[in-house]
C-alpha cells in the first residue's frame, strides 16, 4: 500500500469552531466533578463528556491524502499517520490530470453583525482527473498549497501512469 498524505483535512476557520464545540464537554466534565449527583451517575458523565472531547479535539488532527492499494486509487483520511478512512476513486475513462487553482472565500461566522460581508479570501489548488479531451473532470483532492498538489501529480504519473496536462478542453 502506497500513500501520501497532504494537509489538514479543516481550515483554521473549521478548526476555531471545533475547540469551541470541545469547550463545552470540558466544562460539563468538570461541572460534573464537583457537581451532588450519585458516584456512578458522575462517573458515567464524565466518562462521557471526556470522549466526547477526546473525539472532538481528534477532528482537529485529521488530514487528507490519497491511497492506493493495488491497482486501485483511493481518497484517504488520515489520524496520526493512521489510515481511518478510504473511499474508492473512479478511474476509469480518465487518463490525465490536472491542476486548477481557483480563488474561494469563506464567510466568517460571529462577524456578520459587526460587518455581514467579512469573508476570508484564499487560494486553492484542486487535482482534476481528465479524460483524454479534457471534456469530463472530476475533482480528486482540493490543497492549499501547489507544491503539494505537485506530489499528487507525481504521485499519479509514477503509480497509475496519468499524464500531467494543462487543461485545455477540446469539444470538437
Amino acid at each position: 500500500m502506497k500513500r501520501l498524505i497532504l494537509e489538514s483535512k479543516l481550515t483554521n476557520h473549521q478548526k476555531f469552531h471545533v475547540f469551541l464545540c470541545t469547550g463545552v464537554p470540558i466544562v460539563l466534565s468538570i461541572h460534573t466533578l464537583i457537581s451532588q449527583k450519585p458516584y456512578f451517575i458522575k462517573s458515567i458523565l464524565f466518562l462521557f463528556f471526556v470522549v466526547l472531547s477526546l473525539v472532538m479535539l481528534g477532528i482537529v488532527f485529521l488530514k487528507k491524502g490519497v491511497v492506493k492499494e493495488g491497482s486501485v486509487l483511493f481518497k484517504g483520511t488520515f489520524l496520526f499517520d493512521k489510515l481511518l478512512l478510504k473511499k474508492k476513486v473512479d478511474v476509469d475513462q480518465k487518463s490525465k490530470v490536472a491542476i486548477l487553482k481557483f480563488k474561494r472565500s469563506q464567510k466568517m461566522a460571529w462577524f456578520s453583525v459587526a460587518n455581514p460581508d467579512a469573508s476570508l479570501t484564499y487560494l486553492r489548488s484542486d487535482v482534476t482527473l481528465l479524460n483524454e479531451k479534457h471534456t469530463t473532470k472530476d475533482v480528486l483532492i482540493s490543497l492549499d498549497d501547489e507544491e503539494k498538489a505537485n506530489q499528487v501529480v507525481s504521485f499519479l504519473e509514477e503509480y497509475f501512469q496519468f499524464d500531467y496536462e494543462l487543461y485545455s478542453p477540446d469539444f470538437s
